[in-house]
């Protein structure tokens, strides 16, 4: 189990840098000054940081071989001690977007005692609140992206370790099966078609039904027309293809604005009853993989459940710029438009 070992240590290690950088005295105007702060961009996967991306997925993939070596119930028992691990991501979410801004440039020093991140990971070199040392936009950006990174393969090995479990069969399983498999390759004529009718009967109402986000009838058109706005034209094809035939792009779109609008304009509909069919855990799963956002320097960043669970599911302070508002009239719903930000 070392390489699990490895990978938990590794995802729950933040090794903070010192570093010197020129940042604004004061909104809208060009005087800069040279200051200490954090910095944590090689570990996140933008910028010259490429190569820490690639360490964690090679760490997850063999914590996975570690794991699937396992039984069924210890990998169960493993399984329990990852969740403790997602929950810590899920708590420290919370704190994040409570004291997130996307208008700062510069945060109280004890920003990151505030968000707790030492208590839920360990966190190398970091100085007293009293330290001068500031806690500068692109740290808090980037500390999030790192998060999201970290989490990413996190959930990857979750997932792949249960659905392991689901496929972790016995010999005599085994056996069965493969009786089965050669009862269907059998003639029409054969004497056990009957029985391998049954076989495959009873395999396909043994599957589970997922649940999943389904937008009441002329939500999903309104939803496009607002959010057309919010991204490029050439992806407006694939922004109507997903919402209203449920085209899964093949690659995620930029949503032109900060993800906490995003997250809460669909939050809205869900909350309004205009999302259905699941529950909000399976709308967060349905969002991340789709939509990117962009970031105060203007680069495109991930959505993860993790992050988006912290805006959608924890009771965290309503978003201050929301995109959207709906209003009811009659038995009509309407999703109208607020003043955007630009971006």
């Amino acid at each position: 189990m070392q390489h699990l070992k490895e990978f938990l240590i590794r995802i729950q290690t933040f090794d903070l840098r010192i570093i010197e950088d020129d940042i604004a005295t004061e909104t809208g105007t060009n005087e800069k000054k040279n200051v200490k702060a954090y910095d944590l961009t090689y570990q996140t996967q933008y910028y010259d940081s490429f190569s820490y991306r690639s360490e964690l997925r090679v760490l997850k993939d063999m914590a996975f071989i570690d794991l699937i070596a396992l039984d069924k119930e210890h990998i169960k028992l493993q399984l329990a001690e990852l969740s403790k691990v997602r929950s810590r991501f899920k708590e420290f979410w919370g704190n994040y977007n409570q004291y997130y801004s996307e208008m700062k440039l510069i945060y109280d020093r004890s920003f990151i005692f505030s968000v707790r991140l030492q208590y839920f990971f360990i966190v190398n070199n970091l100085q007293s609140d009293s330290a001068d040392i500031e806690v500068i936009s692109k740290f808090v950006e980037d500390l999030g992206d790192s998060v999201k990174l970290r989490e990413k393969f996190l959930m990857e090995l979750i997932y792949d370790s249960e659905n392991s479990i689901k496929e972790h069969i016995s010999f005599e399983e085994f056996q069965k099966t493969l009786q089965a498999k050669r009862q269907i390759e059998e003639p029409t004529g054969s004497e056990n078609n009957g029985e391998s009718e049954i076989v495959i009967e009873n395999e396909s109402t043994a599957k589970p039904i997922g649940r999943y986000p389904t937008f009441k009838p002329g939500i999903a058109l309104q939803l496009l027309d607002l959010l057309r706005e919010y991204f490029v034209a050439e992806d407006h094809p694939k922004l109507e293809k997903l919402l209203i035939a449920d085209e899964v792009p093949a690659s995620a779109l930029v949503f032109r604005g900060f993800g906490n609008q995003l997250a809460d304009a669909f939050k809205q509909l869900f909350d309004a009853r205009l999302i259905v069919g699941c529950q909000m855990a399976d709308l967060e799963r349905w969002i991340a993989p789709k939509f990117n956002y962009l970031s105060n320097q203007a680069e495109a960043r991930e959505l993860t459940e993790g992050y988006l669970n912290g805006l959608m599911s924890t009771k965290t302070r309503p978003c201050k710029s929301p995109i959207l508002k709906i209003e009811q009239k009659e038995d009509k719903f309407y999703i109208l438009p607020t003043p955007r930000n630009k971006r």
